[in-house]
């Protein structure tokens, strides 16, 4: 069987491919190996390592995770890619990626890996084509992608370990990056290009604010230092915790690992 070297088969061996190397220097591909791959950390994020909005896209977690992910962009991803062409499914792919990590630094302290917020981009490309003729879509895709969607955003809600705001933020900006690179809906009395444009603007303006908030947070300090220590820079994890709790003194959280780390 030829491979064919659409954009999406390539973002998917290039997934393969990193997940091999991590695995191959660590098999638990423990949490602290994702941070320093690049993983959604938001004490990173918030030290402005803005790469982190796009790499957690080429990270897995468990090999189920990277074979879910993979069948998926394969599937939907040469897809769209075939309705929009190579340029606009990069961008409907990367751009929702990076607004599926912001909402999810805006609304969550986890770390995060995964292709999915790109994947629930294209899926929110489908809701796009399915407002801009119902009838169309239905002939050619049935209700089959919707149920798919719903069935995902569920199973989000109900599983803890995975990062549904990541889902939800993705899949809002594959539908605002299509208001932005679609054609117009004919059903819709408003400028579709204004609501992506505005919905963008707004969901970036709270990231930005949720940068310096998140600055002064307990969270920010406890966990750059548990990482700092984790990777032996112990003068630079004791002046994160001293300023931590200089700016929280009252957190007994960051008190225990303070006095943990002076008796050590």
């Amino acid at each position: 069987m030829e491979f064919k070297k659409t954009a999406a088969n390539i973002l998917a061996l290039v997934n393969v491919a990193i997940f091999a190397v991590i695995f191959s220097m660590d098999p638990s591909v423990s949490t602290y190996t994702l941070i320093g791959w690049g993983a959604k950390s938001n004490f990173s994020i918030a030290d402005l390592e803005l790469f982190r909005l796009v790499t957690p896209m080429f990270l897995h977690v468990t090999f189920y995770h990277l074979l879910f992910n993979t069948f998926a962009l394969y599937i939907i991803g040469n897809q769209i890619e075939a309705l929009l062409g190579k340029k606009k499914f990069l961008f409907l792919y990367f751009g929702s990626g990076i607004l599926a990590t912001m909402g999810s630094f805006i609304t969550n302290n986890y770390v995060s890996a995964g292709a999915s917020g790109g994947i629930f981009g294209l899926l929110g490309a489908h809701i796009f084509l399915f407002l801009y003729n119902k009838e169309t879509y239905r002939r050619f895709f049935g209700n089959d992608f919707l149920f798919l969607i719903a069935i995902n955003i569920f199973y989000g809600f109900v599983n803890p370990n995975i990062d549904n705001a990541g889902h939800l933020f993705g899949l809002l900006g594959g539908i605002l990056i299509s208001f932005l690179i679609g054609r117009k809906i004919p059903s819709f009395k408003i400028n579709q290009k204004l609501i992506g444009t505005l919905g963008i603007l707004l969901l970036t303006l709270a990231f930005g604010l949720r940068i310096a908030d998140y600055r002064n947070s307990e969270d920010y300090y406890y966990s750059k230092t548990l990482y700092l220590i984790t990777r032996q820079s112990y003068e630079e994890a004791y002046d994160t915790i001293s300023r931590g709790m200089e700016t929280n003194p009252q957190s007994k959280a960051l008190q225990d690992l303070f006095n943990a780390f002076e008796v050590n």
